[in-house]
């Protein structure tokens, strides 16, 4: 359910795409550093904007320098850490467990099953200084998979979990700027929820997963219009409670996200919806 959060590289200067990548690498190398190599999988480009948006907002002391990695084992990459990507290591971590726990749900795959028992010594450790936040998304995961089961038709129900999730995410700390980060990652969790349903839709349709869309046709353009407009209803706030923040470093890249990268998944999914649609129309296999 992570990776909607993106940057729309085609609109963004190479310079700024750099800044975004050594944000990106920053918080990979950090999780490998506090949590062992394995806990690279957990990176996702959604908890990439979480460290950017903090660190552009808090302006902490950064350190940044180059290195070669794995990854890279050729060209030096720039990295930017600080303690802004230590606390973003620790809410990946934190969400470990819920993400696993989704993507069984999802492929039905054991090495899922699997890797939430042993990220789970790890992610108890987080637990233990996050509590607060802990309790809450244990909350809204018991609150999201009653809906579920429940086959809520609803969709604003089970994305308004998700969006609780995020919003307790993105509180850094208690001050002025609190109440604004959670009203972004609000309504940013909603429309990540929302457009993973979309996404799935297909897929959860074969296997008879839980889907919120799952009495809509992925084929029909009319559906594509409604679920566009959904996500625009949910994502507008996040925009509007962005712009609230007095930020300028990093500015255009958080924008360039903001407002278009977000909706790089969407429309790929779309146009693939579309295409199978036409297929099936011309007498071919979806």
């Amino acid at each position: 359910m992570y990776g909607y959060i993106q940057v729309c590289k085609p609109e963004l200067k190479f310079r700024e795409f750099d800044e975004y990548r050594a944000y990106y690498c920053g918080l990979c190398r950090t999780l490998r550093e506090k949590f062992g190599a394995s806990s690279q999988m957990l990176l996702s480009y959604d908890l990439t904007f979480l460290s950017l948006l903090l660190d552009s907002l808090y302006e902490p002391e950064n350190e940044s320098f180059k290195s070669r990695c794995i990854a890279h084992p050729v060209n030096e990459q720039k990295f930017i850490v600080s303690e802004i990507t230590d606390y973003t290591a620790d809410m990946c971590m934190l969400l470990a467990s819920y993400k696993f726990e989704d993507d069984w749900k999802d492929e039905r795959k054991y090495l899922k099953k699997a890797l939430g028992k042993i990220f789970s010594g790890r992610y108890e450790s987080v637990r233990e200084r996050y509590t607060d936040k802990a309790i809450v998304i244990d909350d809204e995961i018991e609150k999201l998979d009653r809906l579920e089961r429940e086959n809520c038709n609803n969709p604003e129900e089970p994305a308004s979990c998700f969006g609780r999730i995020l919003a307790e995410i993105m509180a850094y700390r208690n001050d002025l700027w609190e109440n604004t980060l959670r009203e972004i990652g609000f309504h940013m969790g909603k429309f990540i929820y929302l457009s993973d349903a979309f996404d799935d839709l297909s897929k959860d349709r074969k296997k008879k997963c839980y889907n919120p869309f799952s009495s809509q046709d992925e084929h029909d353009p009319d559906f594509h219009k409604a679920a566009e407009d959904l996500l625009r209803l949910m994502i507008a706030p996040a925009a509007s409670a962005f712009e609230y923040l007095p930020i300028v470093k990093n500015a255009e890249i958080l924008r360039n996200i903001i407002y278009a990268g977000v909706w790089t998944g969407f429309r790929r999914r779309k146009s693939h919806y579309l295409s199978q649609g036409e297929k099936a129309k011309q007498g071919g296999n979806i």
